[in-house]
Parts: structure tokens; C-alpha cells; sequence
């Protein structure tokens, strides 16, 4: 009797306890993956006057690494000789100690007015998902033939000569490395001391605009730090540097809270990388400005985007800026605008912008008429040259 319950007791506890074998420590669930993901729109701003290789986003921080996009409007030279595809690259900007497994997706963002059936913009036959284990810092990888430049001209991808990237990430870690390893979150020092100057807390000074009701509490330190010309009015012997009031009458309030923006936190605010008049306008008075007080990084962010902004009526006014401030790469850009094409020559020579050029640098204004006329000259010669050549 007591052998058959003893059977009776082991066929319940094999039947309805099964014992588990341990896991195999090779093996790996889809619970001990963690995947961080994150995503970053690169607004490619003046397309059609991209001269140079390529453009790069600013970092963007997923999985505990930085990233950046990486895109090439006329290819990459090595894979695409004829320049007729773009190519986009996905780059991790961050030192690694192993392996970053990466899995992301590259689409262009469209106008929903353009696009309406999908509501968002985003169109879908340019949409490719790839997965790449990056080994080192700055190791990419990505598409040499991401989208064609006849396809962008036909799906009006181009709004206002801006072309918009959109990138979903999703960086892919074991949970064992993501327990062990503490995430640090990016600086916050750009926020912290944009919340004093917005605050004006323990602020020493004062500025004055003069001709306006505006008054600004700043930091001297922040001014002198970031400025030259500040450092010699607060720091040095100069009666500016005792007192509690500083005036300044060449520089307007909306153009002087721009610069203190900057001052403050190494950057413009996004309003200023819009292709709008406002945008394009604010940039020339606040080239003027970071000239004025020598912030050489501000100022050649204002040429960057004054070069992306050159049409027929903004040549002449931005050409004058450059002479007038002796700017070799911004005066080099707005030539080559206006030789590029000589259809639109008369046209800027009826703008407000090169009657004030000829005005402050006539020999420059003289300059660009002579060489216009030659080339219009050769240009019809060479017409008459083959018309002839086509009757005989």
C-alpha cells in the first residue's frame, strides 16, 4: 500500500509542480533588453545655397550618448560622383567604452497644407529604418542615397528653401549594463543663467537704452566676460566701470535684449532661425551690434544666416553690411549671388540695398556694374555667335 501512494504522491508533484530548469546564462529575454528612445527634427535652413560638404545637427543626447545628423545635400563624393542623390548619416558624438547597438528611422517632414492625408506632414515613401552597433566615437552610419534631388523638387519637400529630417532613435542596452550604469543629465547651465537674466537676481547693473523707456538688469561679470568692449568699459579705468547705470545709444532695445540673450546663453532663439523678413532683418541689426561690441562667435552666426538669406532685395543691403565691417566670407557670398545669374542684375540695381551701396562704397557698387555689363555683353555676343552659326 504504501509503495503505490508513494507513486500516487510523485505522478501529483511531477504532473501538477513541474520543477524549472534554471536559465541558461547565454540566453536573453526581451525583459532584459532596455530600449531608451528619443527623437530630433534637423531643420536644414537655405538649401538651395549650401556650398560647402555637408550640414550637422546639434547634439541630441538618447540612451546616455550624444548624437548628431549628419547630411550631405549633394552626396557623399565617394559614393555619389554625380551629386544627384543627398545622403544622410546618423553620428554618435560621445566616447564608448563598448558597443552602442542603435536602431533609427530618417524621414523628410513635408507641409500638412501640401500633404493633407497624412495630417502630419510626414510623407511616407521616404521613410527607411536601419540598425548599426556604433564602435567609437564619431563612427556613422546611415543612407548614400537618401532622397534624390528630383524627388525633393517634385514632392515639395522644399518649403521655403528649408528642408526638415526627422530622426527616431532607439538605443538598444542590456538592463544589467542600464541598473549599473547612472545616467548624468546634459548641463543645464544655459537654463540656470537664462533664469538670471530673466529674474535679474543679485544684478549689479543697469543698462539704459537711450531714446527708450527700457531698462535691462544685468550682470557686469556676465558683459565683461563675453565682451571686450565690456570688459574695458566695466573692468578698466574708464568712469563706466563706477557706476551702477551704463547708457548706450547706438544699439536698439529689441536688438540690444537680442544680444543679451546671447550673452547669456550662447545661443539665439529659435524665432531667429525662421526664413522670415523679421528673422532676416533682426540678423543685419544684430551683425551690426556683435561687431560693435566684439562677440566674433555671434557675429558669424549672423553671417551664417544672412548668407542663407540673400535674395534680389537683400543683396545690396547685406553686401554693404559685410564691406562696411570688413567681412571677407559674408562680402565672397553676396558676389557670388549676384554673378551666379545675370538675369536678376537690373533688378538689383533698383533695390534700396545697392542705391545704399553705391552711396558708402561707390567703387564696389561701380565694380559689380562693370563686370555686369561685360557679362552681358559676351552673353548676347555669344547668342549672335550661334544664331549665325545656325543659318549657315
Amino acid at each position: 500500500m504504501s509503495i503505490y501512494l508513494c507513486r500516487l504522491v510523485d505522478y501529483l508533484s511531477r504532473s501538477f509542480f513541474p520543477t524549472r530548469s534554471p536559465p541558461s546564462a547565454a540566453s536573453k529575454t526581451s525583459s532584459d533588453v532596455v530600449v531608451r528612445t528619443g527623437e530630433k527634427l534637423f531643420k536644414v535652413v537655405g538649401h538651395s545655397l549650401i556650398e560647402d560638404t555637408r550640414r550637422i545637427s546639434e547634439c541630441f543626447h538618447v540612451g546616455g550618448y550624444d548624437w548628431a545628423v549628419c547630411y550631405y545635400p549633394n552626396g557623399v563624393a565617394s559614393s555619389i560622383p554625380d551629386g544627384q542623390f543627398a545622403s544622410v548619416f546618423l553620428m554618435l558624438m560621445s566616447d564608448c567604452e563598448s558597443k552602442v547597438k542603435a536602431s533609427f528611422t530618417f524621414s523628410l517632414l513635408q507641409d500638412p497644407a501640401v500633404s493633407p492625408a497624412t495630417g502630419d506632414g510626414e510623407k511616407n515613401n521616404i521613410h527607411v529604418t536601419l540598425t548599426h552597433s556604433f564602435i567609437s566615437k564619431g563612427a556613422k552610419s546611415g543612407l548614400d542615397k537618401f532622397v534624390s534631388k528630383a524627388d525633393l523638387a517634385a514632392l515639395e519637400y522644399l518649403k521655403d528653401d528649408c528642408l526638415v529630417i526627422k530622426c527616431n532613435l532607439e538605443v538598444i542596452g542590456d538592463r544589467e549594463n542600464a541598473i549599473g550604469s547612472i545616467i548624468v543629465p546634459p548641463s543645464s547651465l544655459n537654463t540656470d543663467l537664462r533664469n538670471l537674466l530673466e529674474t535679474g537676481h543679485k544684478a549689479d547693473l543697469t543698462i539704459n537704452i537711450v531714446g527708450s523707456f527700457r531698462r535691462f538688469k544685468v550682470h557686469g561679470c556676465m558683459l565683461a566676460a563675453r565682451s571686450p568692449v565690456f570688459r574695458a568699459l566695466l573692468c578698466g579705468s574708464m568712469m563706466e566701470s563706477k557706476q551702477s547705470t551704463l547708457s548706450i545709444d547706438d544699439t536698439d532695445a529689441d536688438v540690444f535684449e537680442l544680444l543679451l540673450y546671447y550673452i547669456y546663453n550662447d545661443c539665439l532663439p529659435e524665432s531667429m532661425d525662421e526664413a522670415t523678413e523679421e528673422a532676416t532683418n533682426m540678423a543685419q541689426h544684430l551683425f551690426v551690434a556683435a561687431d560693435r561690441y566684439c562677440v566674433e562667435r555671434l557675429k558669424l552666426m549672423c553671417e551664417s544666416k544672412l548668407s542663407q538669406s540673400l535674395d534680389v532685395k537683400t543683396v545690396g543691403f547685406i553686401l554693404d553690411l559685410a564691406e562696411r565691417c570688413n567681412c571677407c566670407q559674408l562680402k565672397a557670398h553676396c558676389l557670388s549671388y549676384i554673378e551666379r545669374n545675370c538675369n536678376r542684375w537690373p533688378a538689383i540695381e533698383e533695390t534700396e540695398g545697392f542705391a545704399q551701396l553705391n552711396v558708402n562704397h561707390p567703387l564696389l557698387a561701380q565694380d559689380i556694374l562693370a563686370k555686369a555689363r561685360r557679362r552681358s555683353k559676351n552673353k548676347r555676343n555669344r547668342k549672335k555667335s550661334g544664331n549665325k552659326l545656325q543659318k549657315k
